[in-house]
């Protein structure tokens, strides 16, 4: 696999040999000094081009950086990236390199733009001048309103009644869908987010879908978020939906107690022994 000098001084040489780039920058993980940068990490590149056009009739350009396994969308197209016009083309090269490119004609950036870190590649016209300097700050967890915690954790119960419920009629796909989606990305994460933002001041972020997690809990409270995790079996999700609500009950009260805002006991309580009950109702062949 070429290295990441290799990968920048390949595109820097692209870049400056086509007048259609007028800029180019390096976003993400490989443009932050104190990131995590490993063999499977990403370039995030955003193109700025003087003719949106040829990039969207072809991928022939893309060829330039070696042969592709397998690139998102499959024809070029806008992502709903950013505002605007842009579009994405994100490839994986066989031999293992992947770069995501954001690609758009809209040659004036605000000043702003790349607060959560950035490095300039190529700038043929000095659109990239007035850019700030980064604070980092985009994705640091922010303290919740009492209303978004009262939205969330009420809202938590009334989505947790639907994995017992497909749990009892043996339908797997629509109980996996309820618990390992619904209630863990939409709502779990976001109480685990908040603490763990409680716990760090409101000083740091947990990354994408909570792969920072490990990092920031303790390995009792992380095993305790592994243990709402299982397989295809009926019986195994019915232990992890319990283990999902019990630690979600464990975590937000903690978030609720620190904030001064009130958790719904009651409503807890309520849905629990529903959801038991469900559990406990033998079926009528």
């Amino acid at each position: 696999m070429r290295t990441e000098k290799e990968v920048l001084s390949q595109f820097k040489e692209w870049a400056e040999r086509n007048e259609l780039i007028r800029a180019a920058i390096l976003t993400s993980s490989r443009a932050k000094p104190d990131a995590n940068v490993d063999f499977l990490s990403d370039y995030d590149i955003e193109l700025y081009v003087s003719d949106l056009s040829k990039f969207k009739k072809s991928d022939d350009w893309l060829e330039e950086f070696g042969a592709i396994m397998v690139r998102w969308p499959f024809k070029p197209r806008s992502t709903g990236f950013k505002t605007g016009c842009w579009i994405t083309r994100l490839v994986l090269f066989k031999d293992g390199v992947r770069i995501d490119f954001q690609i758009t004609d809209q040659l004036k950036i605000d000043s702003d733009a790349y607060d959560n870190g950035y490095k300039v590649l190529i700038d043929k016209d000095e659109i990239t001048k007035g850019l700030s300097k980064p604070t980092y700050s985009e994705y640091i967890i922010k303290k919740p309103s009492k209303e978004e915690y009262e939205v969330l954790v009420n809202e938590f119960w009334w989505n947790a009644y639907y994995v017992p419920k497909y749990l009892w009629r043996d339908e797997l796909p629509f109980a996996k869908y309820m618990l390992d989606y619904t209630l863990k990305y939409s709502f779990l994460h976001k109480i685990i987010d908040w603490y763990i933002g409680m716990k760090n001041d409101w000083s740091v972020e947990t990354g994408a879908f909570g792969k920072k997690f490990k990092k920031y809990l303790s390995s009792e409270t992380w095993k305790e978020f592994k243990e709402t995790y299982a397989g295809a079996d009926i019986e195994e999700n019915w232990n992890a939906f319990f283990n999902t609500i019990t630690f979600f009950r464990k975590i937000a009260k903690k978030v609720g107690e620190n904030l001064g805002y009130k958790y719904p006991d009651q409503v807890d309580k309520e849905v629990i022994q529903f959801c038991k009950k469900i559990k406990e109702t033998k079926k009528i062949d």
